[in-house]
């Protein structure tokens, strides 16, 4: 099992969240601590990061495999996470 931590940035972005994308976004992460590949690759200026689509959610994380630790980067609405 991996696990899982949250950047200030993505503890601002989370707790934006209305309930109901919260208990989504939790469950994401949870489901991370099992499987890492569980995202998308990225590519550009995100290269070797990952991104979760919780719609309209992003999580974007970055997986330490050697120590098994996954940094949530960021978690925000679509629209604004790229910038």
């Amino acid at each position: 099992m991996y696990q899982v931590n949250l950047s200030n940035q993505a503890r601002k972005g989370l707790k934006k969240r209305d309930q109901k994308f919260q208990d989504k976004v939790l469950k994401s992460l949870r489901l991370l601590e099992v499987d890492p590949f569980l995202g998308e690759k990225m590519g550009g200026e995100f290269h070797g990061s990952y991104r979760i689509k919780v719609p309209p959610v992003r999580i974007i994380y970055t997986p330490d495999f050697k120590n098994k630790i996954i940094l949530i980067e960021a978690i925000g609405h679509r629209g604004d996470i790229y910038k």
